[in-house]
């Protein structure tokens, strides 16, 4: 399959209620090939879902990061940022949202061409 066709099996699959089946690897599919769909995906997917939230939480009412009142989530990339630094909400999804789009975008982790595998 092709991606276009890849991606219509995971919609036919995904609304079909069965999780197993969604994500159960085609039959003669290259595995490489269908998490890299999968993947990019869910991003998408993900992307669109937090474009929705976005008048909800901003930085004046979301000033940090955190999951409930215990945790705090601070960002670091490893790489510009290295210490953990404290941001609003938004700001943590706009850093974490680049840095996987960046991922996303490495040929040598995710090849732009299907068939062209690692």
């Amino acid at each position: 399959m092709q991606g276009a066709q890849l991606k219509k099996h995971i919609d036919a699959t995904l609304g079909s209620g069965n999780l197993r089946e969604a994500v159960r690897l085609p039959p003669g599919e290259d595995l490489h090939e269908w998490l890299a769909v999968n993947t990019v995906d869910f991003f998408n997917q993900v992307n669109l879902l937090y474009g929705t939230l976005t008048e909800f939480c901003t930085s004046e009412n979301c000033p940090t990061m955190t999951a409930g009142p215990k945790y705090e989530y601070r960002w670091a990339d490893g790489v510009q940022i290295k210490k953990p630094i404290e941001v609003s909400a938004p700001k943590y999804v706009e850093y974490l949202m680049d840095w996987i789009e960046s991922q996303l975008d490495d040929e040598s982790i995710f090849p732009q061409k299907l068939g062209k595998n690692l």
